[in-house]
């Protein structure tokens, strides 16, 4: 289906960049596959609004019901949950209090929550695969996605609630009002409603466009938000950066006007306006940027491969397995990704036929010189394959240039 307008507002769509066409991210192949289903893909943005999103919308029956990325695969994601259950003291949360989680995944940050409240707790997903996998008797797990519809017959069935997530799940939604209104119907008076998602400063300035696939429709700003929660009678009062996704937004959302917007709020609006986020000029410059980074990142690796080395990959992520298409990147160039998630292992990727094994292989592979593809998670990956390292191996981080980084 194609999109032509808004997601947030109605207004004309734009586009900023054609990307051609790219194989699902989330399909992992059993075997090589020369003709995987491609789909096309273009970056927009609202002519009316400035939010920026692709005009590309696939049934997420497709994408969501069989899910294959999991919180709690990576100790990165674990320790912001530490992070936010931490903060969440502010609002006076306690034992008592009713917690729903919209997109649960595995239940990472639920069970966390409960481990340390053992309060009321709800969440909605609708992978149905990793519904079966974490089954748990103190949390109430609904298989299906969060809508206005579904809001009600949850309200019926658990009450309002306290406080309510949506951590990077707002990017995949094809109609972001719908959800705000379906939590404007379960959230309490007082209660708090509280986003994550990419920032869409980040991903412009610092040129991540490997963010850009099929599951991803929306790319939001502060100004989004503030519009989102606007039209559906909510109040956005508070944002914070955090070291998620390469960078993103916290932003807290109240059920009423009586948390006025801090002064970070009208600091992240002024970097967004000081950068010129808004502006036609930029926000078409960056299709520039897009062509310039994939050329270069191939020769990058090209050369290297042409030298003799051997080119393996680390972390099959969907903006990884994104950027390799966009790259042109595949089998002819990269020997195998490592991914340490075992619903990956041993699949290939979808449009360049690269096999996908365990980290534990590294070494036995005697790989040169690893691509890292979950670069957002840098640290965390150089500190658990410190070995390969130690024994030589360099990485090579695509962003915001290709960088080879080795031990010193």
């Amino acid at each position: 289906m194609i999109l032509r307008y808004c997601r947030i507002c109605q207004g004309k769509l734009k586009t900023i960049i054609d990307l051609g066409r790219i194989a699902l991210v989330g399909e992992l192949l059993n075997k090589v596959r020369f003709k995987s289903k491609k789909h096309k893909i273009k970056l927009c943005y609202c002519i009316k609004c400035k939010h920026v999103q692709i005009s590309q919308f696939i049934n997420p029956n497709k994408l969501f019901r069989h899910y294959l990325w999991e919180t709690g695969v990576s100790s990165s994601n674990l320790n912001i949950i530490k992070e936010i259950i931490k903060k969440l003291k502010i609002f006076k949360i306690n034992k008592l209090s009713k917690v729903f989680e919209i997109a649960c995944n595995d239940g990472s940050f639920l069970k966390a929550l409960y481990k340390k409240l053992g309060c009321t707790i709800v969440g909605i997903d609708p992978a149905k695969n990793l519904s079966k996998k974490n089954q748990d008797k103190n949390i109430h797990r609904i298989t299906n996605y969060f809508t206005k519809e579904q809001s009600r017959f949850i309200i019926k069935k658990f009450g309002k609630f306290d406080f309510i997530f949506a951590r990077n799940v707002l990017a995949h939604v094809k109609n972001p009002n719908d959800l705000f209104q379906g939590v404007k119907k379960i959230i309490n008076k007082k209660g708090i409603f509280i986003v994550e998602a990419p920032s869409l400063l980040n991903i412009i300035k610092d040129n991540q466009y490997d963010n850009i696939f099929h599951e991803h429709i929306g790319f939001h700003s502060l100004k989004s938000l503030i519009d989102l929660a606007k039209r559906n009678n909510l109040n956005l009062f508070d944002v914070e950066h955090i070291d998620s996704q390469g960078g993103s937004f916290r932003y807290y959302i109240s059920n009423n006007d009586l948390l006025k917007p801090t002064k970070k709020v009208k600091h992240f609006l002024y970097l967004e306006k000081k950068y010129g986020l808004f502006k036609t000029e930029n926000i078409e410059k960056f299709k520039l940027k897009i062509n310039d980074h994939r050329k270069s990142l191939f020769n990058f690796i090209f050369k290297l491969k042409k030298s003799g080395k051997k080119i393996s990959a680390y972390g099959a992520s969907g903006k990884g397995l994104a950027l390799l298409q966009y790259s042109k990147i595949d089998k002819n160039i990269i020997d195998h990704i490592f991914d340490k998630s075992k619903l990956k292992q041993k699949k290939y990727s979808p449009g360049t036929n690269i096999k996908i094994l365990s980290p534990n292989d590294i070494n036995r592979k005697k790989v040169d010189y690893l691509l890292i593809l979950s670069w957002n998670i840098i640290k965390e990956i150089m500190k658990q394959e410190n070995s390969f390292l130690k024994q030589g191996g360099k990485f090579i981080v695509p962003f915001p240039q290709p960088k080879i980084y080795s031990k010193k």
